[in-house]
């Protein structure tokens, strides 16, 4: 009995370690792609110079993405999920701040963050530079943004009209200027326009609960 468990144990442990080998080469190309297209910009970032970066062989790529569309298509996808998975995650970790001014602000940071990283950039940089790629977005994935987003709008005060529109504005802003530093080789500044996000939030919370108190 215990020798038929432990021979039917070793082969799933065999398989559990090749699929966790695979992964980390799947997460170094395509860390690898990354820092390539950030660095080099899209048309210089070619499969040669990410197999290089990455360390591995032509036929690595070619198993695991099939080729650069496939890979660029891996890249969209990781930022995506990063991206559903950090809104989320985001909601319920500013939920728990009660002092409006402070809320806003760790609001604020948490999407500057979410938005202004190397792999949203990325995704934003292939699907602004290859139409082609656009019809390979995954729309479950965005849907799932919703539950998120919704949720910042109600810590930025619903029920009040214009919560969900400065909820946009909270993703939408650090997007744009994420396009904006793809145009340009000098670094745009983005604090003064995150922190201006925080005041505008915090005082758009404010008037609604001042307006609620006298209803």
């Amino acid at each position: 009995m215990t020798s038929k468990s432990s021979g039917s144990a070793a082969p799933r442990r065999s398989r559990q370690r090749v699929q966790e080998r695979a992964d980390r080469t799947r997460e170094l190309v395509i860390n690898a792609a990354i820092e390539c297209i950030r660095e080099e910009g899209f048309a210089a970032a070619s499969t040669r110079h990410i197999i290089e970066r990455a360390g591995v062989s032509t036929g690595v790529v070619q198993y695991h993405f099939g080729d650069r569309d496939g890979l660029l298509t891996a890249v969209i996808d990781h930022a995506i999920s990063t991206l559903v998975t950090s809104v989320n995650d985001l909601a319920d970790k500013v939920a728990g701040i009660k002092n409006i001014d402070d809320r806003m602000t760790a609001l604020a940071d948490a999407a500057w963050e979410t938005f202004l990283n190397p792999a949203s950039m990325t995704a934003m940089e292939i699907l602004i530079a290859t139409r082609s790629l656009r019809s390979t977005l995954d729309i479950e994935q965005l849907v799932d943004l919703q539950p998120g987003l919704e949720r910042i709008a109600e810590l930025i005060g619903a029920p009040s009209p214009h919560a969900r529109a400065i909820a946009d504005l909270l993703w939408a802003a650090p997007v744009g200027l994420m396009v904006g530093q793809m145009v340009t080789t000098v670094p745009l500044p983005t604090e003064p326009q995150r922190q201006a996000m925080a005041q505008l939030m915090a005082d758009h919370l404010h008037r609604s609960r001042t307006r609620r108190r006298i209803e």
